[in-house]
């Protein structure tokens, strides 16, 4: 069973590896369920998650609120997610939507083309598409390479 902790920044780290955590999940603003850390947060913990054997997936999220994303919003999402690769995360955790509740294609193909090589989640954003979509939302997650 795989143990994975959301963090919301290094302070607890150390102590839930000591833990037994077996991946951490970094974001910050958890209050407004996530959003995407600095880049210290980033590689300070990146780094010593990787020196104890630990992966970290990365939250990818500009701000609180929808996930109905700007093209300006997605085009900071594809530069946070080009800088996490670059300090060497294991995967990133992200969604987009459109305003009609349903996967924003478009976004996510340009974010998961970045991401290539990493692990990908599709985050809570899930929980907004309806209920009776959701299954065909898992099969397009599934056939783009979402975990």
């Amino acid at each position: 069973m795989l143990k994975e902790v959301c963090v919301e920044n290094f302070t607890n780290v150390p102590d839930v590896i000591a833990k037994g955590a077996d991946r951490i999940e970094l974001c910050d603003n958890l209050a407004a369920g996530g959003t995407t850390v600095s880049h210290g947060v980033a590689e300070v913990t990146i780094n010593y998650c990787h020196d104890k054997n630990i992966k970290v997936m990365s939250m990818v999220r500009p701000r609180g609120g929808d996930f109905v994303f700007s093209k300006e919003e997605v085009d900071m999402m594809k530069r946070d997610l080009v800088h996490l690769k670059e300090l060497g995360t294991d995967g990133v955790v992200l969604g987009c939507l459109t305003d009609t509740g349903w996967i924003d294609e478009e976004a996510m193909i340009i974010l998961l083309d970045i991401a290539k090589g990493l692990e990908v989640t599709f985050h809570m954003a899930f929980d907004h598409i309806c209920p009776e979509s959701q299954l065909k939302a898992i099969d397009w997650l599934v056939e783009h390479g979402v975990k």
